[in-house]
């Protein structure tokens, strides 16, 4: 007997649908997002950058990495995402960086990917 093709359910419309959070006018406005940087902190004459506001599924997945790994674990997925690999790697290899400096910066990433009112992880 041959396989018969799988029938897929008719869509309902759009407004049958509730909010429609993956369209295409939002996906263009996340990819600008990240990227539009401005200078973070710079190493060796190279100024790395942040983006000025984040996708807010960042700010969902850090709060959700910082309730089931927690803080330190959540720190380190939001740096992953707001620096650049260079950006990442510059800074763990620079040798004159303070404490004060890294809360600076870790205090930063923070404060753009999780916003006001979550429980904010801070250096």
């Amino acid at each position: 007997m041959p396989a018969r093709a799988r029938k897929t359910p008719a869509r309902k419309p759009a407004a049958d649908q509730g909010l429609v959070l993956d369209r295409a006018a939002a996906k263009t406005a996340t990819a600008g997002l990240v990227e539009d940087r401005e200078p973070l902190f710079t190493i060796g004459g190279v100024t790395y950058t942040i983006p000025k506001t984040v996708p807010v599924s960042w700010s969902l997945q850090t709060f959700n990495v910082a309730v089931n790994q927690g803080e330190s674990a959540a720190l380190a997925f939001a740096a992953s995402k707001a620096l650049t690999t260079e950006a990442w790697e510059a800074l763990q290899a620079c040798d004159t960086l303070t404490r004060d400096d890294l809360s600076t910066v870790l205090n930063a990433i923070m404060d753009r990917v999780l916003p006001e009112g979550l429980a904010v992880p801070k250096a």
